[in-house]
């Protein structure tokens, strides 16, 4: 499945399962495309986790705010900032949704401690989702331009 199919069949209340990628979209410039999905739909997993009690994991706001320590972060940070995909605004789009992503979850925590599982759960299946789905369509996106230059 290509990733532009997939995230067609993304419904509205909640991802689909992780795509099996076709061979040509599972590595970009050092980068494991597959991971990075697989990455960012388990960070769904962990929120709904806490947000309904069943995982004993103590999540860190000022870690999980951190754009720059999971793998699609060193890599934005690291090598395809110093590569020519800087220079291409699909780039700036997807650093930036990257950052809002994890503030958003990092908030959804705030808002869970402070306001209960109701409210923290109503910005996981709205907002939250909604950026998981944006860093994909823009990985895709900076994919795609990337390819049909080369």
């Amino acid at each position: 499945m290509n990733l532009f199919d997939w995230l067609r069949s993304w419904s509205r209340k909640q991802p689909p399962e992780a795509p099996k990628l076709e061979e040509a979209e599972q590595h970009f410039m050092g980068l494991d495309v597959q991971a990075v999905i697989n990455a960012h739909l388990a960070w769904r997993k962990r929120l709904e986790d806490c947000i309904l009690d069943r995982s004993n994991e103590e999540l860190d706001i000022g870690l999980v705010m951190q754009d720059n320590q999971c793998a699609l972060g060193q890599w934005l940070y690291g090598k395809a900032a110093r590569s020519t995909l800087a220079l291409h605004p699909e780039f700036g789009t997807l650093r930036e949704t990257h950052r809002v992503f994890h503030l958003y979850a990092a908030r959804i925590v705030q808002t869970l401690r402070m306001r209960g599982v109701e409210a923290a759960q109503v910005m996981l299946e709205s907002e939250f989702d909604r950026l998981s789905k944006d860093i994909v369509y823009n990985l895709a996106a900076l994919m795609h331009k990337e390819r049909t230059l080369h």
